[in-house]
């Protein structure tokens, strides 16, 4: 099956909560999977309300690559339930797991492209060096998550041509959140050269629900940022069928 990854410049602009959201708005079975290398356990602490991983996640993962274990035959058990045909993977539990895990990016990516399934990967920022090689190498696509404000402007310019020049221009594209607040999505999409693939509207209680487990507000899911998360959705569903090339007009 095939690979997304989720990331974002900087600033926060909301990777996670859309990660979630779209994993349980998906049309079909999912896998989430947090690749953050800066861990901070978001979706355990956050929408899933402190839950126990009980040792599973990338931290298992790691230990069934130290014992030559192939990684696509553990993965399903490193798994906890997010939703009904909707499964988590817990990433990092401790910031000095990410460089032991170095050896294993590899073996992952490719278990992660056997899964079965469309796997959601939320990878965090970009930082310096890019996103994981490895991880590049699978995914169908790459959804760069950026705010319309000038501050996330100036920082999608530093790193988003690290993410253009490993994956492809082919392969890019950007979600807006909260358009028009200032910059517009057409605009945006003029200025990097990268198609605009969604827009996310800009109501902060709804996405702190997917976020940070926050009380629902009423009719959530028929709420204007769940409609985006949908559409955004269905646009990376049809890329991962291969029903068109690339789903790059641009939203305004």
């Amino acid at each position: 099956m095939s690979v997304l990854l989720l990331a974002s410049a900087g600033h926060a602009p909301g990777v996670s909560a859309l990660g979630v959201a779209l994993a349980l708005t998906w049309p079909e079975p999912v896998l989430l999977a947090d690749a953050d290398r800066e861990p901070d356990q978001t979706v355990l602490a956050g929408y899933l309300q402190g839950v126990d991983p009980g040792g599973r996640g990338l931290g298992g993962l790691l230990q069934a690559h130290r014992e030559r274990r192939p990684l696509a035959s553990a993965l399903e058990a490193m798994t906890v339930p997010l939703a009904e045909g909707c499964d988590f993977l817990p990433g990092f539990s401790h910031p000095g797991m990410v460089s032991l895990f170095t050896p294993a990016w590899t073996d992952f990516a490719h278990a992660l492209e056997a899964a079965g399934r469309t796997v959601l990967v939320d990878a965090g920022r970009i930082g310096p060096g890019g996103l994981p090689p490895d991880l590049v190498t699978v995914c169908s696509g790459v959804v760069v998550v950026t705010r319309s404000r000038l501050v996330d402007l100036a920082a999608l310019r530093l790193y988003l041509p690290l993410v253009v020049a490993a994956a492809g221009a082919e392969r890019v594209g950007l979600a807006v959140v909260g358009p028009g607040r200032p910059y517009g999505s057409g605009e945006i999409a003029h200025r990097f050269g990268v198609p605009v693939w969604g827009k996310l509207a800009w109501q902060p209680a709804e996405a702190e629900v997917f976020a940070s487990g926050a009380p629902e507000p009423r009719r959530l899911m028929t709420s204007a940022y769940v409609a985006d998360v949908r559409t955004l959705g269905g646009t990376l569903a049809e890329r991962v069928a291969g029903r068109r090339g690339l789903p790059g007009e641009e939203c305004t």
